[in-house]
């Protein structure tokens, strides 16, 4: 058998994977209903700047723990099982893992924009901010659910 790359660490590295998803879908949340509280004109923004930062930290966090863990997926889960048995979920981790790549730059740009803007004098810039956000969000719900899909068909 071939050796892979951080195979013996694979489970761990799991879950871990999954406990800063955790934290990512918490702080994309809250982040989300700050944005959104932004457009109704309640200001929190030392929150929002709080979220924005723990947001990029958990996403970072979230992407580099999931990379590790790609080469033991790779090989033994979706090589051996999910192509073959399973191409619905070998297709959807596509899918998850196309949008999580898509969600880099958002949570970038609305951590950038979070430390430059004043949400009550930006206009023009909060709907872009607030869009970056709530787009964000969408993609780690959507990223989060299919993960636990995908867990469920078959774990590394």
């Amino acid at each position: 058998m071939p050796e892979v790359a951080f195979e013996d660490a694979a489970p761990a590295l799991v879950v871990f994977h999954a406990l800063a998803a955790i934290v990512l879908i918490g702080a994309s949340t809250h982040h989300a209903i700050i944005a959104v509280g932004y457009l109704r004109g309640s200001f929190k923004t030392r929150l929002g700047r709080i979220y924005a930062a723990v947001g990029a930290i958990a996403y970072g966090v979230t992407f580099v723990l999931g990379l590790f863990a790609y080469p033991a997926f790779r090989y033994h889960t979706r090589g051996l099982y999910l192509d073959r048995y399973e191409p619905w979920a070998s297709n959807l981790f596509d899918i998850k893992e196309n949008f999580a790549a898509l969600g880099l730059p958002l949570v970038i740009g609305a951590l950038v924009l979070s430390r430059v803007m004043k949400p009550s004098e930006d206009a023009t810039l909060l709907r872009g901010y607030a869009a970056m956000v709530l787009l964000t969000a969408a993609i780690v719900w959507f990223s989060v659910i299919s993960g636990l899909v995908i867990g469920q068909a078959r774990g590394v």
